[in-house]
């Protein structure tokens, strides 16, 4: 028995070591981020773009390639190298199919592993943004066709949101392990005024009206029948489908951040069918604190157990930026004004998936939890009949690492890309034809924060004169 217990010892050893080794990695990792972080802070996107492809292995696992092609697909945006990016977004765009199907087809034997173990596929805004991406890199290399591919992908994604996921969701409900009928949330984002007014430049430039005409009474709607989404004036106006012998200038701007994940610990309740959620804080000295409450019909459940889990939360950072003034050769021509609040859309798309992700972490943890208490009570009743102090020990301290591994494994998966925007501003003006510089100014809340100049650019009347800027705060 002293062997035994030994062992179970060395083994509580062996996941201490482990668990501060994991947690030395993710100190170091982080440390690395908030380099990059600084340097796409400051402007200086080509170093964060070379140090995130310099450190690749360093900074993302196996399980984390979509994050790296995102990370790396933006970082490059930013620095205007085009073709790089539309590279790294097509590999991320790849991969987040293949991971989906995978989930699909392998449901049954992934269904109660923990996401954080599970290839990451990508949130289905980051899906969709990537394709807006590609359409400007497209843009900026004078490539309409390939640009309008990727414009109609976004429509394609938009139209299969919510069934890609009534799917998946059926398959949930088929697995052995699932005791409550699975349904995915509902999407109120059908229609992108982003992705709408890069058809529009396109189909002007080319001189054909209708459909420039078409795609603006589309960006018009969108903010008719999505005012949750977009509930701000809409930019712009019906100058927008008018010829003009001037050069007109549009101007494309992001802000911002886009949305975090951070975790929101729950705990379950169990009573016979029938299970109880408290959403739980904690207070000044530790104590737990109820904030919300729900309850639903679990049949088969066993009453009398109490688990504790994580969910993911999106957080949104939003912009330091105000206001955005855009300069003609020195003269102030305008202010660029909101197209499309692209973390308000992360948050919508991300509550499709949602209902989901809250009955498997629950299911899982009421599975993986009830199986764990009995071990843990094996582990202390073996121990009290060896009769041995030593053998009471290891049986209390086996148990108390099952509780360690339980928690471990229901930590919520709070993976999402670093450097997409959060805000997307246009504006459009008739200048005079010629070489002109354009300067984007950022202003906050005390004064100017950034300025950028792009330049010089030349304007040509009946072109597509289109000038993309960034500040990622």
């Amino acid at each position: 028995m002293r062997r035994n217990s030994g062992g179970a010892i060395r083994r509580i050893g062996a996941i201490t070591v482990g668990v501060l080794i994991l947690s030395s990695c993710f100190t170091t990792r982080n440390q690395r981020f908030v380099e990059i972080d600084e340097a796409a802070q400051r402007g200086d996107f080509e170093t964060a773009a070379a140090q995130v492809e310099a450190e690749r292995d360093q900074l993302y696992s196996n399980r984390d390639q979509v994050l790296y092609y995102l990370d790396s697909g933006m970082l490059n945006f930013y620095s205007r190298d085009y073709q790089q990016s539309i590279q790294q977004f097509h590999e991320a765009e790849r991969l987040i199919e293949e991971y989906f199907t995978q989930s699909i087809s392998q449901t049954a034997a992934t269904f109660l592993l923990n996401d954080n173990a599970q290839d990451y596929s990508g949130e289905d805004f980051e899906d969709i943004y990537l394709n807006v991406f590609k359409a400007v890199g497209f843009l900026q290399q004078n490539d309409f066709e390939s640009a309008f591919v990727e414009v109609r992908r976004i429509n394609t994604k938009l139209n299969l949101l919510e069934d890609k996921y009534q799917g998946l969701a059926a398959q949930y409900s088929n697995t052995d392990e699932a005791s409550v009928e699975f349904e995915a949330g509902e999407s109120r984002f059908y229609n992108s005024a982003l992705a709408r007014y890069l058809s529009l430049i396109m189909y002007r430039a080319d001189g054909n009206y209708d459909s420039a005409r078409i795609d603006w009474e589309e960006m018009q709607e969108a903010f008719a029948q999505q005012s949750n989404l977009y509930d701000f004036p809409v930019p712009l106006d019906d100058s927008v489908i008018e010829r003009t012998n001037d050069a007109r200038l549009s101007v494309l701007a992001f802000t911002g951040e886009a949305p975090i994940k951070r975790a929101e610990t729950l705990y379950v309740v169990t009573f016979d069918d029938r299970v109880e959620i408290i959403y739980a804080g904690e207070g000044d000295q530790g104590q737990l604190i109820p904030e919300g409450y729900a309850g639903f019909y679990y049949p088969g459940v066993e009453g009398g157990y109490r688990f504790k889990f994580q969910l993911p939360r999106m957080v949104l950072r939003g912009s330091e930026v105000t206001r955005i003034r855009v300069v003609v050769d020195g003269t102030p021509i305008g202010e660029l004004d909101l197209l499309e609040s692209m973390e308000q859309i992360a948050l919508d798309t991300f509550q499709v998936r949602e209902p989901l992700i809250f009955l498997k972490t629950v299911t899982r943890t009421i599975v993986k939890g009830i199986a764990a208490q009995k071990g843990k009570e094996q582990m202390q009743a073996a121990g009290a009949e060896s009769g041995s102090l030593l053998g009471v020990a290891a049986g209390l301290i086996g148990s108390v690492a099952t509780d360690v591994a339980v928690d471990a494994s229901e930590q919520a998966d709070l993976r999402v890309s670093r450097y997409f925007p959060a805000y997307a501003h246009v504006g459009e003006w008739n200048v005079a034809p010629g070489s002109r510089t354009v300067e984007i100014e950022y202003y906050g809340a005390n004064g100017l924060l950034r300025v950028e100049t792009v330049g010089p650019v030349d304007l040509r009347s009946g072109e597509l004169n289109f000038v993309t800027s960034f500040h990622n705060d």
